[in-house]
């Protein structure tokens, strides 16, 4: 491409916006949560004045936040994106604006919180203390921070009066767009997710869909068919939960009860979506009577209530396969982009969809979320 057409097509992009949908703030330590935990919560926890260092590695010795069963060989968080004074990649606020939303001329960043969550945690209550603290502290160090940081909100999936309380609590904020609801054992077309379904969309928020709690905590699904023996296997995995998850909210009927009401699922990649549409749809079509609720195609609801963040992107051996398998299901409008900074896997938006056409990456880029978490 010549210089001017460069130009002319970076001028396109900023005239644009550019949406990065899936940014994760870290904690630098439990302790940034004590001010919004009583004493019998930090207790429980063993952080600030109950902090149990001399013991933490021993057996039952101290409280850690569930954490995944499989350890990556090289680095989960990004070593070039360590502090300046040394902290936790994506501990800092100043520096993610210098390193990420300068760099890339970011209009907007939805914060989705990084660091572990207790969304499969056996003990309810501990965990919504927690959970409303993480909220708390995102709200005050981060969003208040920059206007054009967003955030996702955690909840306590397992618990749905507890979820309901949060929502209501901080759900009408106007920097809150969506409910980050974590995978638990529970399929989430279950009716025991409802209520928060309801509650999401009469305030206008999406349903975010992370991975975390998948493989952590007493109440964390199984991967697909057993357990994995890696990480490579374990992060392989990923596309198959939210594969599942979406059959089980098209079937269930939650599309047909709740139709404005958005699912974004995040870190599951986007080529497995054809072959998921077109298996439903068949499916369908000689079994619609056990499912008398769907009027439509399964695809159709996917189509209209399902959104895909796109890291990590797939690459095909041809490039341009990767856009012609989107067309195949007129997926344009269901990709929103993500950088997942600052993880290992990340993409950067200088380098992904370098074959599609301008229009298209306008859509991923911005038009998709601003749409999506009503921006």
């Amino acid at each position: 491409m010549s210089e001017t057409l460069q130009k002319l097509d970076d001028n396109m992009e900023e005239a644009t916006g550019f949406i990065d949908c899936d940014v994760h703030p870290y904690l630098s330590s439990l302790n940034e949560l004590v001010p919004y935990l009583d004493e019998s919560v930090q207790r429980r926890l063993q952080i600030g004045r109950f902090e149990k260092s001399l013991l933490k590695n021993q057996s039952n010795g101290s409280f850690e936040i569930p954490k995944s069963r499989y350890s990556n060989p090289g680095y989960v968080l990004r070593v070039d994106a360590v502090t300046p004074n040394g902290g936790v990649p994506g501990s800092d606020p100043d520096y993610l604006i210098k390193d990420l939303f300068e760099r890339y001329n970011t209009t907007c960043g939805i914060l989705n919180i990084g660091h572990g969550t207790m969304s499969a945690y056996h003990n309810f209550d501990l965990a919504a203390a927690y959970t409303s603290a993480c909220n708390e502290w995102l709200y005050d160090t981060w969003v208040k921070k920059d206007k054009r940081f967003r955030m996702s909100m955690e909840v306590t999936p397992m618990d749905p009066k507890l979820s309901i309380q949060e929502i209501e609590r901080i759900g009408q904020r106007p920097e809150i767009v969506a409910v980050n609801l974590r995978d638990t054992q529970i399929p989430m077309g279950k009716q025991h997710f409802w209520p928060i379904y309801e509650l999401a969309e009469a305030y206008g928020l999406a349903i975010l869909v992370h991975p975390d709690g998948i493989d952590v905590g007493a109440y964390s699904p199984s991967v697909p068919v057993g357990p994995a023996s890696t990480y490579i296997e374990w992060h392989a995995s990923l596309s198959l939960i939210a594969q599942r998850q979406i059959m089980s909210l098209v079937y269930e009927g939650v599309f047909e009860k709740f139709p404005h009401l958005k699912f974004v699922f995040i870190e599951y990649g986007v080529a497995w979506l054809p072959s998921v549409m077109w298996r439903m749809d068949k499916n369908w079509k000689a079994l619609r009577e056990e499912v008398p609720w769907l009027k439509m195609q399964p695809s159709e609801y996917i189509r209209r209530n399902v959104r895909l963040g796109t890291q990590p992107i797939e690459e095909p051996f041809r490039p341009g396969d990767l856009l012609a398998l989107i067309r195949m299901v007129n997926a344009e409008d269901m990709l929103l982009f993500t950088s997942d900074y600052p993880h290992w896997d990340g993409d950067i938006k200088n380098r992904v969809f370098l074959q599609f056409p301008q229009e298209v990456k306008n859509k991923i880029f911005y038009e998709n979320a601003k749409a999506t978490f009503r921006l």
